[in-house]
């Protein structure tokens, strides 16, 4: 899902929380949203080619978190996936 559909969801109350999974090579993180009103977890994608976006550092992926209406309470970190 895009940005702008995260925003409505969590302005809906469908959004639990998130996850902020390392990759393994250490390129940075992706943010996985998790609602169990979906039935399913979604990765925050990019607009163009809709692949989950890559973050470089985890401010960064923080502040995107905070601009979709989570917390850093929220989101909880796992290192490697």
């Amino acid at each position: 899902m895009l940005l702008r559909e995260f925003k409505h969801h969590f302005a809906l109350g469908d959004i639990e929380g998130a996850i902020a999974l390392r990759t393994r090579h250490s390129r940075g993180y992706y943010l996985l949203v998790m609602s169990s009103k979906w039935g399913v977890n979604s990765f925050l994608e990019t607009g163009r080619d809709l692949t989950p976006r890559l973050f470089k550092t985890r401010r960064a992926l923080l502040n995107t978190a905070n601009a979709i209406g989570l917390g850093a309470h929220q989101i909880e970190v796992r290192d490697e996936i």
